[in-house]
């Protein structure tokens, strides 16, 4: 008997290619092409190798949607991050794709901007496509984004800070406690006028819980708090510059600065260097985040390291575990920090 031949992909209708297209096409049942995808070795190879051409030929895609409604799974996880150009996240979600991925998971991105509001957008925006579980950066939302998470029923992991009252899940360590360490530490080796470089705070709860403990630290060491020593800004190293020029200028007699993120802590030794201010004889810097340029600048940065990837990597775990049924242990899992003293400082 004269094998059939599958149609040529000219005569498919124009449009994303459907199931049943590829089960004419092939001159099969629709049932067939479903077992080809999934459970191959159930079909005879001659069928099997005409279908698997057809669905070449056609750039034949599943419909997850479709697949979805059938199954109440999608197989997406979404991740709401504040940039896509800021290197510590993208670690973070490294750590958290590559959990995923062996169960079958893809993950979807959106950027909020650093907005809460841009935030909820964005969660409804993903929980409209069916996601089975999200990721999202820090522990401050809106009231309708909480409320939409809670009642959608599904995984939600916060990460990079730490709460006692996650919506769900959260993994991260406290900014509170990490900000305040490397502050204690400028304390005790006796630099007298500590300035601080930060974030904004706004819809940024890492940024506010890192100025909380330096003023925390300091309030503590009985050092009077001096918002004249205090400058917040947006996160990179032109930033960082520029801040470190307000505060010298604002504050000339300043000895030492915590900065909030490595980047600004760069850009805030780059301005020193230009003014030709020996660091850390003239002013000593501390940052935060341990990128690897902390490392390799001149003198090198003393500085706080995180677990990046530790943090995504665990958060991919625990929504893993969930939707596989299986019991999570820890809802709150704090991953820690540790100090890392350089040259700087």
């Amino acid at each position: 008997m004269r094998t059939p031949r599958a149609r040529p992909p000219k005569s498919l209708s124009p449009g994303r290619t459907r199931l049943s297209d590829v089960a004419r096409a092939a001159s099969v049942s629709t049932m067939t092409v479903v077992r080809v995808l999934h459970e191959p070795h159930k079909v005879a190879a001659a069928t099997r190798a005409r279908v698997t051409r057809v669905l070449t030929e056609t750039a034949y895609t599943p419909d997850l949607v479709a697949r979805g409604l059938v199954s109440n799974k999608s197989g997406l996880v979404a991740a709401v991050i504040p940039l896509l150009t800021n290197s510590l996240i993208a670690e973070i979600i490294q750590g958290l794709s590559e959990a995923l991925a062996p169960a079958g998971f893809h993950l979807l991105l959106g950027a909020s901007g650093f907005s809460a509001t841009e935030e909820e957008v964005l969660v409804r925006a993903f929980l409209s496509r069916r996601i089975d579980a999200i990721f999202l950066t820090g522990v401050s939302h809106t009231k309708e984004t909480i409320r939409m998470l809670k009642r959608a029923g599904i995984p939600v992991v916060e990460g990079g800070n730490v709460t006692d009252r996650p919506i769900d899940m959260v993994v991260g360590y406290s900014n509170v406690k990490a900000a305040a360490e490397i502050t204690r530490y400028l304390v005790k080796r006796g630099y007298a006028k500590i300035g601080y470089i930060g974030a904004f705070p706004q819809d940024n709860d890492r940024a506010r819980d890192r100025r909380r403990g330096y003023e925390l630290a300091l309030a503590r060491s009985g050092r009077k708090l001096d918002p004249g020593l205090c400058v917040e800004t947006t996160l990179d190293m032109d930033a960082g510059s520029h801040a470190m020029a307000t505060l010298i200028k604002r504050r000339p007699d300043v000895r030492a600065v915590f900065c909030s993120a490595d980047a600004i802590a760069v850009g805030a030794l780059f301005e020193c260097k230009r003014r030709n201010f020996a660091v850390p004889e003239r002013i000593a810097l501390a940052g935060f985040d341990d990128l690897a340029i902390a490392g390799q600048v001149v003198p090198s940065l003393t500085t706080l390291r995180v677990p990046r990837y530790l943090i995504g990597q665990r958060a991919g775990e625990m929504i893993r575990d969930r939707l596989a049924g299986l019991p999570v242990k820890r809802r709150i899992v704090d991953t820690g920090f540790e100090l890392v003293p350089r040259d700087s400082a």
